[in-house]
């Protein structure tokens, strides 16, 4: 088992070590992929970068272009397109002034001419009214066109250029400045030898074809698919395939072999045991190549503990062979007690409870150290579970292979009501026993809790202090009868019958569960 062990360990330690190595190509293959991403993005982002900063600058370019025909717009305006709307202005407000005054001499000369007309009513002054007359219309008339004219010039002052007007404009046509010399038409930039062709070669093309351009390169470079990384632990995982298949195989059968040396050695003897080790040491001794046998044989027998030997099967100077049995050393530092459970006991014995182990004048602490799971019948065919309890401190008082008793506690309980065992009954109902009432024999049933060899605990059904009936004898339920204490001489008489009955007190004290066993022998 000791081989097989250690195979498992190795294996499991190769297993282990396969596991790292891969665990190691697949980190390296991810710092690799991060750092090919790291690269990938920092060029991206230098690429973004450069488009932002070409994009920055068209805008720029394009936002000056856009001032300096502002500018442009505005000094045409103000210095020719304003002025000779102005001038227009004044010619006209001239020519309504003239016609005014032509309009006024006319209307004065129809007066004088309607004041000689009624003076003298002669052909001579009618036909000179006539005359101032008509004169007088016409040059109202005239009047009127030049106000007309005047007025509607003063409701078409030139509207002054707008940023606005030239920053909306992405069509990529040519601006036209005016000269002012028409209000209602675009402005010229012939005239004004301003204009400028945003979509001209002299720009580097539309500022539309500039902005698409750029915006397909950002496309074609954030769409480029970013290289994945992988490591290659193809032949990694298949060693760790195999080694895994194998460390399962090895501890398969050397759980089965715990399990025969564990579990099923509850049902050998102490010379089955014994065979089965030896089986084991010539196993491992098998496994071994000749120089390690040489070399181990050179070390001599040295035990691995203290203790005695109890038997020997050579004389000195006899001949050996490899395997062969020696002689047997008993262990005195380790000594344990085999012990066998009843079914109906087995269920409260655990592991690391504490024992009394009672050997000839001699009585040792102890813990039961190891319950078997698998039941075995005695020489009776009666099933019994196995469990073993080992002596905490042996001294050299230690007989192995005696008889010892032992006493395992399995439970305890502080300041509980303890009934002796002899005074409690077991009916169809329950545990009950009898006590003494208002001078009368009763039946009084109880609640039991744990027990020992002596007492038992009760639960419920008796406090401490009443009185219990130890030897019901010829007494009867219901009968009258006078307490007398246990041990004593039955003095006096009852008042009715005559008869006396032995009591015990009931008391308050701590209790201890334990089961009773006699041990196959102490033993190594």
């Amino acid at each position: 088992m000791a081989e097989l062990e250690k195979k498992v360990k190795d294996k499991k330690a190769y297993v282990a070590s396969l596991k790292s190595q891969i665990s190691a190509a697949q980190a390296a293959a991810q710092r690799a992929a991060a750092a090919q991403a790291s690269a990938q993005a920092a060029a991206q982002a230098q690429a973004q970068q450069q488009a932002a900063q070409e994009k920055a600058q068209a805008e720029a370019k394009k936002q000056q272009e856009i001032q300096s025909r502002y500018e442009a717009a505005i000094y045409t305006y103000q210095t020719e397109t304003l002025p000779q709307y102005q001038q227009q202005l004044d010619d006209l407000n001239a020519q309504y002034n003239q016609a005014e005054t032509a309009y006024n001499q006319a209307d004065t000369a129809y007066q004088m001419a309607f004041s000689a007309w009624q003076t003298d009513n002669s052909e001579e002054n009618t036909q000179a009214l006539n005359e101032a007359d008509s004169a007088r219309s016409q040059a109202e008339i005239a009047k009127e066109q030049a106000r007309e004219a005047y007025e509607d010039l003063k409701q078409q002052v030139p509207q002054m250029p707008s940023l606005a007007d030239f920053s909306g404009d992405t069509s990529g046509s040519v601006w036209d400045i005016s000269d002012g010399t028409d209000v209602d038409s675009s402005f010229s930039g012939d005239e004004a030898g301003t204009g400028m062709d945003m979509g001209s070669d002299d720009s580097g093309g539309t500022d539309g074809a500039y902005a698409s351009d750029k915006s397909d390169e950002d496309d074609s470079y954030s769409g480029s698919s970013t290289g994945s990384v992988s490591a290659d632990t193809s032949a990694l995982e298949s060693a760790l395939e195999t080694a895994s298949d194998e460390l399962a195989e090895l501890q398969s059968d050397l759980a089965s072999q715990k399990a025969v040396a564990e579990a099923d050695s509850t049902s050998l003897t102490k010379e089955e045991k014994d065979k089965l080790e030896v089986t084991d040491n010539l196993s491992e001794l098998d496994a071994k190549s000749a120089k390690e046998l040489v070399k181990e044989g050179k070390k001599g027998i040295t035990a691995e503990f203290n203790g005695i030997v109890s038997r020997a099967d050579i004389k000195e100077g006899a001949s050996v062979s490899q395997g062969m049995e020696l002689f047997t050393i008993q262990n005195t530092d380790k000594a344990s007690v085999d012990v066998n459970l009843s079914k109906y006991d087995y269920d409260t014995v655990k592991e690391g409870q504490k024992a009394e182990i009672t050997m000839g004048d001699n009585t040792y602490e102890g813990t039961v150290t190891r319950m078997s799971h698998i039941a075995v019948q005695n020489e009776k065919g009666t099933p019994v579970i196995s469990a073993t309890v080992s002596i905490d401190n042996p001294d050299e008082d230690i007989f192995l292979g005696v008889d010892t008793k032992v006493k395992i506690h399995t439970a305890s309980a502080k300041n509980v009501v303890l009934l002796p065992v002899e005074v409690v009954n077991i009916g169809k109902e329950g545990s009950f026993c009898y006590v003494i009432e208002d001078g009368l024999v009763t039946r009084r049933n109880i609640t039991t809790g744990i027990s020992s060899q002596d007492y038992v605990e009760v639960t419920e059904g008796i406090k401490a202090g009443e009185q219990v009936i130890s030897d019901l004898g010829d007494y009867t339920e219901g009968m009258a009868v006078e307490a007398v204490q246990e041990g004593t001489e039955g003095a006096g008489t009852a008042e009715d019958s005559g008869t006396t009955a032995e009591t015990t007190d009931v008391e308050e004290a701590d209790a201890a569960g334990t089961k009773n066993e006699t041990g196959d022998g102490a033993d190594d």
